[in-house]
């Protein structure tokens, strides 16, 4: 090993604290930190030919290893999201999505057979999330006649 050599090895040894801090600071998990940490580091290793005695090595190390994330962030968006099988087969295996569909169906049939006035309130109440009250003042009707209405409402989709 030559004196250069042995010398950049000591001074990235030094530098290997700044580098996980800095790595950590870009990624998303320190799992990933130690990832790009390790990249960067064979990457210094592999191209140290290039590196300019006197300069500063922690910007440069920084250089690349946000080169590095920059690589893997183009590399995810060529191949697209890595999904574990056991994730991929429980989509694959979910009942389709035409059920749901159907099911949607067959609540909006069951919301037009209501009475307009028992619709509006549930309508208020569910989707709006207005409090009796509100729904009461809004309609111009007792609160009491509010809760009937929502109460029939209720009773004639469980039907």
């Amino acid at each position: 090993m030559t004196r250069f050599e042995d010398s950049f090895a000591t001074d990235l040894q030094s530098e290997i604290p700044h580098l996980w801090r800095f790595a950590r600071s870009i990624s998303t998990s320190s799992e990933a930190a130690d990832d790009l940490m390790q990249t960067a580091l064979e990457r210094a290793l592999r191209n140290r030919r290039q590196y300019v005695h006197g300069t500063k090595l922690r910007s440069w190390l920084f250089a690349i290893a946000r080169n590095a994330q920059l690589d893997e962030f183009r590399k995810v968006e060529r191949r697209g999201h890595h999904v574990p099988i056991e994730e991929w087969y429980e989509q694959a295996t979910a009942a389709p999505a035409q059920e749901k569909h159907v099911e949607l169906g067959d609540v909006a049939k069951s919301l037009e057979n209501l009475r307009p006035e028992e619709r509006d309130v549930l309508e208020l109440c569910v989707f709006s999330g207005l409090s009796h009250d509100q729904i009461a003042s809004q309609m111009g009707v007792a609160i009491g006649t509010v809760k009937s209405r929502l109460s029939r409402a209720r009773q004639a989709l469980a039907a």
